[in-house]
């Protein structure tokens, strides 16, 4: 038979451990109470949590539980729209404040010939240098470099539409938007001695005449 002795340790043993699971119990709530956070949106989601663990498979409290959720996914999903959407419509503006055809018209009425060119290409190095080696031409064509356009890449897109050539050197000449060629198709023009007379017969309108002559080169006499 049990001794008092015995039942008594059993109950003050008992006593302790309630004592102990009651303290951590306590301890535990009191660090993880959702007032305790200062961001609305992180105490909304603990406080969902808590409620989670604590359901006990109850219909009604999971379900309110599932709704907070899917409203904190939501509000979630509402922020990065909004953020992508606010960044589409800040590349729309920039696009949209940039007309190509009006730029390409203003460059046009300089001068009868435009060279649409790139400080770094060799090719339109090459093209520069030929034409004013070998060529005086009056009016001076204009040289449009469209690496230093601020939006050059806008405006060499919107010429290979317009102009059939999306490279540089691009030369136009007169009225016409067909690209009279880049380097190569001029220089063989400059080496057939064809350049000059279809400069000329180019750049003739009836309002402008771009006048071409040939830089004859020094004598060595």
């Amino acid at each position: 038979m049990i001794s008092n002795k015995k039942i008594r340790l059993v109950a003050i043993s008992a006593l302790s451990i309630l004592f102990i699971i009651l303290f951590f119990r306590t301890s535990s709530e009191s660090e993880i109470r959702p007032e305790t956070l200062n961001n609305d949106s992180k105490a909304q989601t603990l406080l969902t949590a808590n409620n989670l663990i604590d359901s006990k498979n109850d219909d009604k409290v999971d379900a309110a539980i599932n709704n907070e959720i899917s409203k904190l996914n939501n509000d979630e999903s509402e922020q990065d729209t909004s953020s992508e959407k606010a960044q589409e419509d800040q590349s729309e503006k920039t696009e949209e404040g940039f007309d190509a055809a009006k730029a390409l018209l203003e460059i046009r009425a300089m001068s009868p010939m435009v060279i649409f060119s790139k400080t770094y290409c060799p090719y339109s190095k090459r093209l520069k240098q030929l034409l004013r080696d070998n060529y005086q031409i009056t009016p001076e064509p204009t040289i449009m470099e469209l690496d230093k356009h601020g939006y050059g890449q806008n405006l060499q897109e919107y010429l290979e539409e317009t102009t059939g050539r999306g490279t540089v050197p691009n030369v136009l000449v007169g009225t016409s938007l067909e690209s009279r060629g880049g380097f190569d198709d001029i220089k063989k023009l400059h080496d057939e001695g064809k350049l000059l007379t279809l400069l000329v017969e180019w750049g003739s309108t009836d309002s402008k005449k771009l006048d071409v002559k040939k830089i004859e080169a020094p004598s060595n006499s």
